[in-house]
């Protein structure tokens, strides 16, 4: 163990060594500004992003993070203040939904531009005296707008539907334009926020400006939603959730999905809790999924729901069928495989009833000895088909079961129009109740990604769902069961 004063030596030429890299690192100037700041793997990420935004790497960037996770700790205080050091005569606007929030942020930079650590490293960037003009040049320097002295740049602070004048704008910073959900559920709040963005701060841009904005999502068609439909190819987006749904977050991070992002603030059982409490908040809140309330393209109370033993008194002998969506075998890049999905169904009348349905992460000989096990467990027999579709390597796997098992196995047609088409042709069926739920532990994950479809993370619930339905509807599909007497 170091002992105090080697501990001490350790701490000095740390700090050293920031001194040195922060002016060449944003990530650098974060531990060098702020000694008491431990930086988090996120925090260092969004730092790099920032970094690109200024060097020019990034046009624009969209930061989505859980509350209180220190997103605007390094993007609304810190980062304009690494950006004016390094270039003077840079126009920054920092903006959220109040102007009283956006000058805390001014007060902060000038705080940290007017420390001796700031002018150690960057002595070409230097403000005025408070509140005043103490010279025939006249910069100015208040809570909302200051102006370095000697150059052309400044930083002003607006709130949301406040007015911009003057010079234009070259980085423009929005931190959370809505408060609250009372904000953001309001029809007419986000109007007046995407009227404000529109005829106040985009006139203020010129060709090589820059936009940052960092957003806890409150709703799907709130100002990032907005943006990101009219020119999503204009954007960067850094998507960084509060648990990890995706092996090691799409190659950002060495997270298991499941784990928490900041556990030391903000634990998984806390985390699991809040979700619990109020499951479409947190989808958008936490994990930056907004759904438009009760679901998207089909909605929550659109199923219907019965118990088990009342689905095995009306079954008798209809057979209960499977349909298996596979995970890409090959790694993409960047990222570990998607789970592949199965589901368990049964048509009784005109009715369709799922048992079951289950994400399942296996490489394919962990896959092929579960799928015989899982069949089994939920009401297969010997007139029970798997359906599998012919993709991925969805292929193998139906020749390795016809080789190796006596399972049924199928092929589902190769499908001719995207997900989203086909998810909306058998919507219909679902609004009109004749889709049922067998209650169990396994609805609300199920729900939770159907009706989020398409902004959940993953989809293979929607593609089987989508094939059952189908599937089962597929013959006598013109008769009415419930008019049918029995002789």
């Amino acid at each position: 163990m170091a002992t105090y004063s080697e501990m001490q030596r350790l701490m000095k030429l740390r700090r050293i060594k920031l001194k040195r890299d922060a002016p060449l690192h944003f990530s650098s100037f974060l531990g060098y500004a702020n000694p008491k700041y431990q930086a988090e793997w996120f925090h260092i990420l969004i730092a790099d992003y920032c970094q690109m935004l200024y060097e020019g790497k990034i046009k624009n960037l969209m930061v989505f993070m859980p509350p209180q996770h220190g997103k605007s700790e390094i993007i609304s205080r810190n980062f304009p203040a690494w950006a004016l050091g390094k270039n003077p005569d840079l126009k920054i606007v920092g903006s959220s939904y109040t102007i009283d929030l956006a000058s805390q942020f001014s007060r902060s930079i000038q705080r940290t531009i007017d420390s001796k650590e700031y002018q150690a490293i960057f002595p070409g960037t230097f403000l005025n005296g408070s509140n005043v003009r103490t010279d025939a040049k006249g910069y100015l320097r208040n809570v909302d707008i200051f102006e370095t002295v000697g150059r052309r740049g400044f930083y002003k602070a607006v709130g949301v539907g406040g007015g911009l004048t003057g010079t234009p704008v070259d980085i423009a910073i929005i931190d959370d334009p809505v408060k609250d959900a009372a904000e953001a559920n309001s029809p007419t709040y986000r109007q007046r926020v995407w009227d404000w963005y529109n005829t106040v701060l985009t006139t203020r841009l010129h060709n090589e400006s820059k936009q940052l904005f960092i957003m806890t999502r409150w709703h799907e068609d709130d100002l990032a939603g907005r943006i990101l439909k009219a020119e999503p190819d204009d954007w960067t987006v850094l998507i960084i959730p509060a648990i990890c749904e995706v092996e090691h977050d799409n190659g950002l991070s060495e997270r298991h999905i499941g784990e928490a992002l900041w556990p030391q603030r903000h634990s998984l059982a806390k985390l699991l809790k809040q979700q619990q409490r109020a499951p479409r908040e947190f989808s958008a809140l936490y994990q930056q999924r907004p759904t438009i309330e009760g679901g998207n393209i089909v909605k929550r109370d659109w199923f219907q729901r019965i118990s088990f033993a009342d689905f095995k008194a009306m079954r008798f002998k209809e057979p209960v069928h499977f349909y298996l969506d596979t995970a890409y075998n090959k790694k993409k890049a960047g990222s570990d495989n998607d789970p592949s999905g199965i589901l368990a169904a049964c048509r009784i009348k005109n009715n369709i009833y799922v048992l079951h349905a289950q994400s399942v992460w296996k490489e394919m000989p962990d896959l092929l000895r579960f799928l015989p096990e899982y069949i089994i467990a939920h009401e297969g027999n010997a007139e029970s088909i798997l359906h599998i579709e012919p993709k991925a390597n969805g292929i193998s796997v139906v020749q390795m079961l016809k080789e190796t098992t006596s399972l049924n196995v199928k092929e589902t047609p190769n499908p001719t129009d995207d997900k989203e088409v086909r998810f909306r042709v058998v919507s219909p069926r679902i609004e009109c109740g004749r889709v049922f739920l067998v209650e169990g532990v396994w609805i609300e994950d199920f729900l939770n990604q159907v009706c989020a479809f398409p902004a959940a993370a993953h989809d293979e619930f929607v593609d089987i769902l989508g094939y059952a339905i189908n599937d089962l509807y597929e013959e006598d599909d013109d008769i009415d069961y419930d008019n049918i007497s029995v002789i």
